[in-house]
C-alpha cells in the first residue's frame, strides 16, 4: 500500500476517551485525526463524574474551561434504602489523594463537545465520518471511512486508537469483546424537572435508591433544574416486565421504592424514556498490532458507581501515551509498552468490577449500607468511589476486610440487613 503517512494517529470516536487521547497527542506535537460519526453536541448518558478525574482535566489543560461551564457540583453520593429510612453518605472529603473534594454533574452533550473542542484547540483535526474498515501493514494502518456526504476515503497513520464506544469498531473486528454475563442489566431513564433535592451544597450529590431484587435507581442533579433519573434492573426481569413499555416499567420501579416516589412526587418528565441493555463487557486484549482500545470501545461496567467517564478519560490518555511510545518514537521496547498498557486496563476492569458485583450481592450490599470506620475501611471504600482505582497495599488490605465482612454476612448478622428493613417498612 506504500509508505505515505497522512497522520501520526487516527482516533475513531470523539467522546471523552477519544477527545482525551487526541488532546494528549496534540499537546505532544503529533498529527492526530479524530473520526466522529455523530454531529456534536449530541445526547449521551453517564452524567456523573468522579473527583479524581480532576487530575486528568488538569493534565489535559481544560480544567478552567470545565469549571466555567456552570455544571452542578457533586460532593458525594448517598445510598438510600427503598423506604428511605436508611441512608448512607459517602462524602468525598473523606477520600484520600484528592486536591478537591468535589466534582461535576454534567450534561454530556455540552461536556463531550467541550472536550472535543479542547482537543481541536490542542492541534487535533476532526472529520465527521464513520470508520468502515482498516488494514495494517509493516509501517502503518489504513483506515477507510465514509464522510458525512457519503464519499469514501482512506487515511493512513502510524497507529489507530479505537474510542468508538459500544459499537467497538476494532474490538468486534478483532474478536476480542467478551460480554460479562454476570452483569446482564437494563436501564430505563429520562430527564426530569422538579425532582426534590437536598438543601445546600448536598443538592448536587448523586442519590442511589436501592430496589427490591437488587435493582437500583439513580438521581443525578444537573444544571438548569434538571435531574437525570434511571432505573437499573436485571436484564431477564426487564425482558419479562417491559413488554415494550419502558414508561410502565419505570413506574413499577418507582412504586417499589417509596423513597424514589417521594423524590419524584412533583417532578415533570422532559422528553421520552430511553433504554440501554446488556451494557457490561470487557476485552480479551486492549491492544494489538498498531491498534489500541480506549473507553467504552474496550470495556464498560454497570454504572452504579459512575466510573464510566473517568475510566474512559484515563484509558484515552494511556492509549495516547502507549501509541506515542510504541509507534511514534524508535519503538525499541514496543512489546513491553503494549504489554503494560493491556495489563493496566485488564487490572483496572477487574478491580472496579469487584465493587460492582459486590453491590449486587445482598450480603455485601448490607455492608455498603452499614459502613464501618474500622481500620480506615470506610475511607478506603470512599476513595474508590471517588475514582481511586490504583491504591496502595494498605488500602487494598482494608478493601479485603470490607469484602470479607460481606462474605461473613452471608452466615452471620454482622451488620443490619437491608432486606429485613425493607420488608419491615412494607416496601
Amino acid at each position: 500500500m506504500g509508505t505515505r503517512i497522512d497522520q501520526d494517529v487516527v482516533v475513531v470516536g470523539g467522546g471523552p476517551a477519544g477527545a482525551a487521547a487526541a488532546a494528549r497527542l496534540g499537546r505532544l506535537g503529533h498529527r492526530v485525526l479524530v473520526l466522529e460519526s455523530e454531529r456534536f453536541p449530541r445526547f449521551h448518558i453517564g452524567e456523573s463524574l468522579l473527583p479524581l478525574g480532576d487530575a486528568v482535566f488538569r493534565e489535559l489543560g481544560c480544567r478552567d474551561r470545565l469549571a466555567a461551564a456552570g455544571f452542578v457540583q457533586k460532593y458525594g453520593a448517598r445510598l438510600v434504602s427503598p423506604c428511605g429510612r436508611r441512608t448512607v453518605l459517602f462524602d468525598f472529603a473523606e477520600a484520600r489523594h484528592l486536591e478537591l473534594p468535589w466534582t461535576f454533574q454534567v450534561h454530556r452533550a455540552e461536556f463531550d463537545a467541550l472536550l472535543l473542542e479542547h482537543a481541536i484547540a490542542c492541534g487535533a483535526t476532526t472529520v465527521q465520518g464513520r470508520a468502515r474498515d482498516y488494514t495494517v501493514d509493516g509501517d502503518g494502518v489504513a483506515v477507510d471511512y465514509e464522510a458525512a456526504d457519503g464519499a469514501r476515503h482512506t487515511v493512513r497513520a502510524r497507529a489507530l486508537i479505537d474510542a468508538s464506544g459500544r459499537s467497538g469498531f476494532v474490538a468486534r473486528r478483532e474478536g476480542v469483546r467478551i460480554d460479562d454475563h454476570e452483569l446482564r442489566k437494563a436501564a430505563v431513564y429520562a430527564h426530569f424537572r422538579g425532582v426534590e433535592t437536598d438543601p445546600g451544597r448536598r443538592g448536587g450529590d448523586t442519590r442511589i435508591v436501592s430496589l427490591p431484587r437488587l435493582g437500583w435507581m439513580w438521581f443525578i442533579p444537573l444544571k438548569d433544574g434538571q435531574t437525570s433519573v434511571g432505573a437499573v434492573l436485571d436484564l431477564d426481569d426487564y425482558r419479562q416486565q417491559a413488554k415494550g413499555e419502558p414508561a410502565a416499567l419505570f413506574a413499577a420501579a418507582v412504586a417499589a421504592a417509596p423513597a424514589a416516589a417521594r423524590l419524584l412526587a412533583a417532578a415533570e418528565r422532559l422528553g421520552e424514556f430511553r433504554v440501554e441493555s446488556g451494557f457490561s463487557y470487557r476485552a480479551a486484549r486492549y491492544c494489538g498490532d498498531r491498534w489500541f482500545l480506549a473507553g467504552d470501545a474496550g470495556s464498560f461496567l454497570d454504572p452504579v458507581f459512575s466510573t464510566g467517564v473517568l475510566l474512559a478519560l484515563r484509558s484515552g490518555l494511556e492509549a495516547a501515551d502507549a501509541a506515542a511510545a510504541a509507534y511514534l518514537g524508535r519503538g525499541r521496547r514496543r512489546a513491553a509498552v503494549l504489554q503494560r498498557f493491556d495489563r493496566r486496563l485488564q487490572q483496572r476492569y477487574w478491580f472496579v468490577r469487584r465493587f460492582v458485583t459486590g453491590f449486587y450481592d445482598p450480603n455485601t450490599r448490607d455492608v455498603f449500607f452499614a459502613p464501618r470506620p474500622l481500620l480506615g475501611m470506610t475511607r478506603a471504600v470512599t476513595t474508590v468511589l471517588a475514582g481511586g482505582f490504583d491504591l496502595g497495599w494498605l488500602d487494598r488490605l482494608r478493601l479485603q476486610l470490607f469484602f470479607l465482612i460481606g462474605r461473613l454476612q452471608a452466615r452471620y448478622d454482622l451488620v443490619p440487613r437491608l432486606a429485613a428493613a425493607t420488608a419491615g417498612a412494607g416496601s
